[in-house]
């Protein structure tokens, strides 16, 4: 963790820094979940983010729908302000942040003194899937055009993600399988990147 971060807590060298990128409906607070009860790996997501500085982001978003504001750039602050609080002796998941190709910029510059090893996974989910568990979940009309904006916010910041990380770990998942077999192909990831279920963490 870099110094100008202020968070009292210093990660071990190994520990992981697992960056869940998906679109939306992609499953990652699923995910993310599944990690920390798997690695015993703590999570930060973007909607913790929001939730915590609802208050804020109401005097700052306008007309602005609340969920929007996971774009601007005042998440990167919340951020840092919420790992000064955080245990990252074994890591971290990150749900759903970076968002914008300016919160990965940022993101990069926060653990830029850190030796955690960065294991980006990319839920890779077709965008006529996620339109069509929109409608199985019962998405209204008026909330089908929030999620195209959406699908089209992602594309457009997070297909270029790899340039703002070019040591980090980036795996593809195939997030159009149903969540056992995703998940199987997450702990395979992980696997790969040395990331072992807390069970078989030393002590």
């Amino acid at each position: 963790m870099s110094a100008q971060s202020g968070s009292p807590i210093t990660p071990a060298p190994s520990a992981p820094l697992i960056v869940l990128i998906g679109p939306p409906l992609s499953g990652k607070t699923t995910f993310a979940d599944q990690i920390v009860q798997t690695y015993g790996i703590p999570s930060i997501s973007i909607e913790d983010l929001i939730r915590d500085n609802a208050n804020e982001l109401d005097k700052l978003r306008g007309e602005v729908p609340l969920a929007d504001m996971r774009y601007d750039p005042a998440m990167s602050r919340f951020l840092r302000e919420r790992l000064k609080k955080t245990d990252l002796s074994r890591g971290l998941t990150l749900d759903g942040y970076p968002a914008t190709l300016f919160q990965a910029e940022d993101l990069a510059k926060v653990f830029a003194d850190s030796q955690m090893k960065l294991v980006a996974l990319r839920l890779q989910v077709p965008d006529e899937t996620i339109r069509k568990r929109a409608k199985a979940a019962g998405w209204q009309i008026d909330r089908s055009e929030t999620l195209e904006q959406r699908i089209k916010d992602y594309h457009r910041e997070m297909d270029a993600i790899p340039y703002y990380f070019p040591k980090a770990r980036i795996v593809d998942i195939d997030g159009s399988y149903p969540e056992q077999q995703t998940w199987k192909q997450i702990e395979g990831a992980l696997t790969d990147a040395g990331v072992k279920p807390a069970s078989k963490q030393p002590r």
